[in-house]
């Protein structure tokens, strides 16, 4: 029998979990609702942050990615490696791992680090540029976490100017790895699957990169937890063998030469090599709103550039990773250690790709609120004021036994007519429901 499900776009919901409303109180879009104490509703925008798969006691939510199973569909499969990979392996080195993925059936494994060091680039150009033009207002904020952004778009649009119109490393190592492969092979697109191998469960979806131009996009989505198992036990055989692993890459961007990649899974990793005077790193969602909320209130002008990341200690905090980020973050410092630091590109290069356009997005606030913002219709001043009512009759502790999170989301879903004031336990114990709205 197939377990009945309700899904967002990036996670999936046991429909009947028997549940405690955790997911519900730390949605932060409030888009979670728990009916009858067991039926999961998503009635709002998802942006896929995790906190829900995070908390949940019953193991009832999971990622929507794709399955491992599917790549022996495809006719050249490429894995597209987020470097947090490689802290879950303490001890082994990022050429073992990348071989491991080939052994698993990848005909080709692309190592992230060779566009973090482009998107780095770009993004210094662009604020070396804004110094000079003021176009954008400070502080710049950071592309990179896809999260952040929707949560801008849902919560902070008054922000999304800040949001840095270059074009996120992923969407860049999808357009070009995808060329170059087609090209390799004399093949159209349709021939090349592309995989992310992904932290978190952002990118089930990632053919959106905030802009209205057409992008490459990343065919199919792998939790670092969905291969993990596979991907130890394919690392075992390359460790006991006795032939020496060499690595069997075509392409440059095959292989993970220094450890400015694998910096970047750390919270502060994207800023750390970057040559910006005043950036500040933030981690955790709960931090982000926090700090999003100051900016909005025209704190932390004095800043160039934000990185953000919704997920405590950064990537290597995702909820898709396997070890304590604890541990990954110390297996991170001691490859940066071992690896050293350096640059790969020539930043003349990149320079000379900048000026033709390789890394602008058109990412116009308004499109970014169309696809990520709230999709309710605006009160009227009569509904505003009838919640206000509600709340007064309610006067509750935002328990979450209705299954909204808490009374000002309840009372709004009333007067939307979403809900029952029949649902309110509180108002049940004072027998207030009589003569009221139902």
């Amino acid at each position: 029998m197939v377990e009945e499900m309700q899904s967002s776009s990036y996670v999936h919901f046991k429909k009947s979990c028997g549940g405690q409303a955790t997911c519900v109180k730390v949605c932060p879009t409030k888009a979670i609702r728990l009916k009858s104490n067991e039926s999961i509703q998503v009635v709002d925008h998802c942006i896929g942050c995790g906190e829900c798969i995070r908390v949940c006691p019953k193991g009832a939510v999971s990622a929507a990615t794709n399955k491992l199973s599917e790549l022996e569909m495809d006719q050249i499969s490429v894995a597209l490696v987020s470097p947090v990979l490689y802290s879950q392996f303490p001890g082994v080195m990022p050429k073992d791992i990348l071989l491991g993925l080939n052994q698993m059936g990848f005909l080709h494994t692309v190592d992230m680090s060779y566009f973090l060091e482009m998107f780095q680039c770009a993004t210094e150009e662009f604020i070396v540029r804004n110094r000079a033009d003021q176009k954008s207002p400070w502080p710049l904020i950071s592309p990179v976490c896809p999260v952040v952004v929707r949560l801008i778009a849902y919560q902070f649009p008054t922000l999304l100017p800040h949001v840095i119109p270059v074009l996120r490393p992923v969407a860049l190592m999808a357009r070009e790895v995808k060329k170059q492969i087609t090209q390799e092979y004399g093949v159209n697109e349709e021939a090349v699957t592309l995989y992310y191998i992904n932290p978190c469960p952002t990118s089930s979806q990632p053919s959106n990169n905030f802009s209205q131009q057409k992008q490459a996009s990343m065919d199919k989505a792998l939790g670092i937890n969905d291969i993990y198992t596979e991907l130890i036990h394919q690392i075992e055989k390359i460790r006991e063998s006795d032939q020496i692993p060499f690595s069997q890459e075509r392409f440059e961007f095959e292989n993970c030469a220094t450890g400015n990649g694998p910096l970047w899974g750390l919270s502060g990793g994207e800023i750390a090599d970057m040559n910006i005077d005043h950036s500040l790193a933030v981690s955790g969602l709960k931090e982000t709103i926090t700090y999003l909320e100051k900016i909005e209130l025209g704190l932390f002008r004095d800043m160039e550039y934000i990185e953000f990341r919704v997920c405590p200690e950064g990537c290597i905090g995702g909820v898709l990773t396997v070890i304590d980020k604890y541990l990954a973050k110390s297996a991170v410092q001691k490859m940066v250690k071992m690896l050293g630091l350096g640059k790969r590109l020539s930043r003349s290069h990149i320079l000379r790709l900048y000026e033709k356009g390789w890394f602008h997005v058109e990412a116009k606030p308004s499109r970014l609120q169309q696809l990520f913002g709230a999709q309710n219709e605006p009160l009227s001043i009569e509904s505003l004021q009838e919640i206000e009512m509600l709340l007064e009759h309610i006067h509750g502790i935002d328990c979450a036994a209705c299954g909204a999170p808490d009374c000002r989301t309840f009372a709004e879903d009333v007067v939307r007519g979403l809900a029952s004031l029949n649902e309110c336990l509180i108002l049940h114990a004072r027998g207030m429901i009589e003569g009221q709205k139902t």
